[in-house]
């Protein structure tokens, strides 16, 4: 049986709009692991669905957030939350916390601690801020304190997953557009927020690439599974992603080794989020059609299958190494320099991740443009037909799309 690679979502399916057929049409865009974050009785309803279906679920209860508070009989919800769940196979893992500090990880530890040990077979999520939002102390890099962070969560939560964002894709209001990319923002976005004159461009934020390095070299370290979310909906200072955005984050994810993937959002949250939120352009609006994200990210996704069956082979995922090629790199990145089979990997700035078996991701990390890519190896190339999941004899010189990923392999 060929192994899928896990992918889920954040901000699922509304409860007004929740059905079978509607996990059916999540299941078809490549999902996974669905959000089930309802009451106690509807989340069982649709752990049943997902069952039938071969979908698992992250499990959000509301007790889980009572246990959180420490009032004494905390043991006890838990309880009850195991029990209420025990019965169904298709429960993925139990929903804690998003984004938290480091002064609140003894209350998550204590909360996780007792679900891994209780009910071993599923386990905590918790996911965690990004790099930048984690400010340094005094005399302080950015890199020691999020390493600290990292430190911290680990020894006092004991997780067995580690999740994280970081959205860099944003805009800034300009006076004038000359010499800059304008921002992708919607219509909606534009007439919601009286921004119908005004003008932005498109700016990037720092340290994305380090972020990665530290999650990948962390999780490695610690034997656990990492997860990847990344930008899809359109809202604060965040821009409109476009389909090779979206393709760059994903794939350039997989090229690090994420085991998991994660989209924010699936579900489009509604207007009761005023400004600055403004979230628009989900996978589904909030008026339960299909957005454009949705063909978009099947097609991603169908990619990403493809893919991590490549990279998997008969075995498991083993990430070997990241380089990057060209220029832009970050902080904590390292040039590709040759790396066993491979003596040299030219054009344009690309991420390359190596694992096992002598095949290497390259992901072009220009989301505007195509790039032609010439690599020198010890052998022969092959590169992976994403279409077909075939592999196909390749020439040392190809091109690849702005944005895109390709696996490629020495024989």
């Amino acid at each position: 049986m060929t192994k899928l690679y896990p992918i889920t979502y954040w901000y699922g399916i509304r409860p007004e709009f929740l059905s079978k057929d509607r996990l059916i049409e999540a299941k078809e865009a490549g999902f996974t692991i669905i959000e089930c974050s309802y009451g106690p009785e509807t989340n069982r309803q649709v752990l049943r669905w997902c069952e039938e279906l071969g979908l698992k679920a992250n499990v959000g209860d509301y007790r889980i957030g009572q246990a959180l508070a420490g009032d004494p009989g905390w043991e006890a919800l838990l309880d009850a939350v195991i029990a209420d769940y025990a019965d169904y196979p298709a429960v993925n893992r139990f929903f804690i916390k998003d984004e938290p500090l480091d002064d609140y990880f003894p209350t998550l530890g204590r909360v996780a601690d007792y679900l891994n040990t209780h009910d071993p077979k599923h386990g905590e999520y918790i996911n965690l801020l990004p790099f930048h939002a984690v400010p340094p102390a005094e005399g302080e890099t950015f890199a020691q304190r999020y390493q600290r962070h990292i430190d911290g969560y680990f020894d006092i939560v004991h997780p067995t997953v580690l999740s994280y964002d970081h959205y860099n894709l944003s805009k800034r209001e300009v006076d004038s557009l000359e010499g800059l990319t304008p921002a992708r923002v919607s219509d909606e976005n534009r007439v919601r927020n009286g921004w119908e004159n005004k003008l932005f461009a498109e700016v990037n934020g720092a340290h994305y690439y380090d972020n990665l390095e530290i999650i990948r070299k962390n999780a490695m370290k610690r034997g656990v599974p990492w997860m990847d979310i990344i930008l899809l909906v359109e809202h604060w200072h965040y821009r409109w992603p476009t389909e090779a955005e979206v393709r760059w984050e994903a794939f350039t994810a997989l090229a690090y080794g994420s085991t998991l993937i994660s989209y924010f959002t699936y579900w489009t949250p509604g207007v009761a989020h005023t400004e600055p939120w403004s979230y628009h352009n989900g996978i589904i609006l909030s008026d339960g059609t299909r957005g454009e994200k949705y063909e978009i990210v099947k097609a991603i996704n169908a990619d990403l299958q493809a893919l991590y069956a490549g990279i998997c082979g008969e075995g498991e995922m083993v990430s070997e190494a990241v380089y990057h090629v060209g220029g832009d790199p970050d902080e904590l990145t390292t040039p590709f320099a040759g790396y066993g089979k491979y003596n040299a990997i030219e054009g344009g700035n690309l991420v390359a991740g190596f694992f096992a078996e002598d095949k290497c991701m390259l992901v072009n990390k220009d989301y505007k443009n195509p790039v032609t890519v010439t690599v020198t190896v010890k052998g022969a190339l092959e590169k992976l037909n994403k279409a077909t999941g075939a592999w196909e004899s390749c020439d040392d010189s190809f091109t690849m799309a702005a944005g895109d990923g390709e696996l490629i392999r020495v024989i």
